[in-house]
């Protein structure tokens, strides 16, 4: 329990912390006019705290409360009145969670808050550990909103920019994260590595074996885009029970870490079967936290432009067969409308390889358009489109 004057004090520190900090405004959209609950999850330190204050904090109408803060230790769901008093004598219709997954139970006040048109936005570090709690007391009752770290677009306005291949060149290098931009240090993103496993997943799931997960995220994000299966994770990683292997490889999906695509087949038994692959919440990420990824460019600019993907599509594939693979597959309302293949240069060695294999997935797919994302290059082969990376993200 804590007092509402210690309560008060804690509120006012925060926003005059929120009211010195330099904004850039985020590519995403949050609605005001809801009587749904709205949630912005996303990956720890991508800016969900940032988004809600630019968009709410200046409309004068907003509490807000971080749950992060230390002194916060002993909220607990008895304390959420306390909380609406402050909000009525300060003339504020908005409440305002930040990292509210911190405070056991807190769906059940979320559910009485919405009951009683308190408009109600929070933020999440855990997509899992939200989407059970919201599925069991606040079904029909909420709003999902995901966010990322900087797409290129934020990142050129981060650095004031203009978008060409030498601005993306140091997207390529830099990523989006929007604290490691400021410091430039790899060790930012390794500690946050640590930080996502032990507070999103090792605390919230009573895992005493960190040492697995890392290895294992570790493993992940240093084998992006390659194809992989539980049972050789389970062999590779000498972790026992392939049913851990799974259920840790969801851990990480869920905390935003890394997030998988099966392999095309019209047949939804082959799809759960079949070998997945892996892409990195961000490439840069991935890199600073890999044993082997650095170097390979190519399987860098397929994890960027999986992440443009992920951001606007839900169902995404790659293809493969004895003799072909294209790299991604788009599926839209039961069509699959577009395959995707990344080669980081075109070349005499490979063309026939990459043409061939984006076309052979498109005849068995019936998928509409084909396109090739190259690091720099710009033509079109045998009718399919050769577009720069920097122009097609």
């Amino acid at each position: 329990m804590i007092s509402k004057l210690v309560l008060s004090e804690i509120i006012k520190d925060q926003l005059e912390s929120i009211l010195k900090k330099h904004w850039i405004e985020r590519d995403k959209d949050i609605p005001l006019k809801t009587k749904k609950i709205v949630i912005i999850s996303g990956v720890r330190r991508c800016g969900k705290s940032t988004l809600i204050q630019q968009k709410l904090i200046k409309t004068g109408k907003a509490l807000y409360l971080n749950f992060e803060d230390p002194r916060l230790i002993n909220f607990t769901l008895d304390d959420f009145p306390r909380l609406e008093n402050i909000a009525e004598e300060t003339g504020k219709t908005l409440l305002l969670l930040d990292e509210v997954q911190n405070i056991d139970k807190w769906e059940l006040y979320a559910r009485m808050a919405n009951e009683k048109g308190i408009p109600l936005y929070i933020t999440g570090s855990n997509a899992g550990m939200l989407s059970r709690e919201l599925g069991t007391r606040l079904t029909g009752r909420y709003k999902q909103i995901e966010l990322f770290p900087f797409n290129y677009n934020e990142f050129l306005t981060f650095f004031n920019l203009e978008r060409n291949s030498e601005s993306f060149n140091q997207y390529f290098e830099l990523g989006g994260f929007p604290e490691f931009l400021e410091e430039k240090d790899d060790e930012y993103l390794r500690t946050l590595l640590r930080d996502i496993i032990t507070r999103d997943i090792a605390v919230r799931r009573k895992i005493t074996n960190e040492n697995q997960l890392i290895r294992l995220a570790v493993h992940l994000l240093s084998n992006t885009g390659k194809e992989f299966s539980y049972n050789n994770i389970s062999k590779i990683l000498e972790i026992k029970s392939v049913r851990t292997v799974i259920d840790y490889c969801d851990y990480l999906r869920e905390s935003y870490l890394v997030d998988f695509i099966p392999r095309y087949s019209p047949s939804i038994k082959k799809q759960l079967v079949n070998p997945k692959k892996s892409y990195s919440i961000d490439p840069v990420f991935a890199k600073a936290n890999s044993l082997s990824f650095s170097k390979d460019l190519g399987r860098r600019l397929e994890n960027f432009v999986f992440n443009k993907l992920r951001r606007d599509f839900t169902e995404i594939y790659y293809f493969k067969e004895s003799n072909s693979e294209c790299d991604f597959m788009i599926k839209k309302n039961e069509q699959m409308v577009q395959a995707v293949q990344v080669c980081w240069e075109i070349n005499n060695d490979n063309m026939a390889r990459e043409i061939n294999g984006i076309k052979n997935a498109m005849a068995e797919t019936g998928a509409l358009e084909g396109t090739i994302i190259t690091n720099n290059q710009e033509d079109k082969l045998d009718g399919i489109d050769l577009i720069p990376a920097w122009k097609w993200i």
